[in-house]
């Protein structure tokens, strides 16, 4: 038996799903068609789940507050995903993402030992590069956050179970948290539009990053399920750059927005990477490619943002 999820074919089985109440977990629900036999984890049930999906409240480190059945995926989102937020909470970071992570991997080893997971890591593993990135590249994390989930990687390759990581470029896409970079852009355009504001004030915009639409990251997870080789890394990314300023100007054309913009030396990272791309090949080889342009999903997301505020 088998069943198909964003074109690709997987083993019939419940999936589990961990940090399921956030931005690519709900997400994922849905374009995966989660149902019954399905399991939603995160730090409560209060989060919207497709009907007959079992919804697990588990507050990582630690086990779930009620039983689970046998599984056969299990994909791990749950933890803390802010770069900014890591600075000064290493032992928290520590705790949610690396021995959060082991707690799964502990579930996993003694309830449902022939599941497969896949764990999304982050490219803030890597070492600073002016080439693009595979997965042979350097590491060499810059901040606590990238420390937490490459030590989480470190304690997949001890364990006992099987396992595929995912090396996650900046992903964005409807209902994405307001605090990350492009949905605060958003928010402070339409801010700017309502007020009659002629000024945005901004951190830095040279930086170069390798962005995908939501839709096209769920996509992947699908494809590293599917056709992923055991005990791999895998970057999800488009292979493609664009700046901080350029994505702004983007979102500036779209909303109509004439705005000077005006860059506040107090929010400049210290360690900010550079330019951050990743070579995609490796995952294009399982069938994937990413299909939303840039332009159009940023426009989307624009406009998302617009209904709401």
């Amino acid at each position: 038996m088998s069943r198909e999820v964003c074109g690709f074919v997987l083993d019939d089985g419940p999936i589990l799903v961990t940090g399921a109440g956030g931005f690519v977990g709900k997400r994922l629900m849905e374009l995966f068609d989660l149902g019954e036999g399905d399991y939603a984890a995160d730090v409560s049930t209060m989060f919207t789940a497709p009907d007959e999906v079992t919804k697990i409240n588990w507050q990582l480190p630690g086990e779930p507050s009620s039983a689970l059945g046998k599984v056969r995926y299990v994909i791990h989102l749950g933890g803390l995903s802010s770069v900014a937020y890591s600075k000064g909470n290493a032992d928290l970071f520590n705790k949610v993402n690396t021995k959060g992570t082991a707690s799964v991997i502990n579930l996993i080893s003694k309830h449902s030992p022939e599941a497969l997971l896949l764990f999304i890591s982050s490219a803030e593993v890597y070492k600073p590069s002016k080439t693009k990135l595979i997965e042979e590249s350097p590491v060499e994390p810059q901040n606590i956050y990238a420390e937490s989930k490459y030590a989480a990687e470190k304690l997949l390759k001890d364990s006992d179970i099987k396992w595929i990581v995912s090396r996650s470029f900046p992903h964005f896409g409807p209902g994405q948290s307001g605090n990350f970079v492009l949905p605060s852009f958003c928010r402070r355009i339409i801010n700017s539009i309502e007020t009659g504001t002629h000024e945005m004030v901004t951190g830095n915009l040279s930086p170069v990053r390798d962005y995908l639409y939501i839709d096209d990251v769920v996509r992947a997870y699908a494809a590293l399920l599917a056709n992923g080789k055991l005990e791999e890394v895998y970057n999800v990314c488009s292979g493609k750059g664009n700046s901080i300023k350029s994505l702004l100007d983007y979102l500036l054309e779209v909303s109509g927005a004439e705005l000077t913009v005006v860059t506040d030396p107090k929010l400049l990272r210290q360690k900010d990477q550079f330019c951050q791309i990743g070579d995609s090949s490796k995952l294009a080889g399982l069938g994937w490619n990413p299909q939303f342009s840039i332009k159009d999903s940023i426009s989307e997301l624009y406009h998302w943002w617009k209904e709401r505020l």
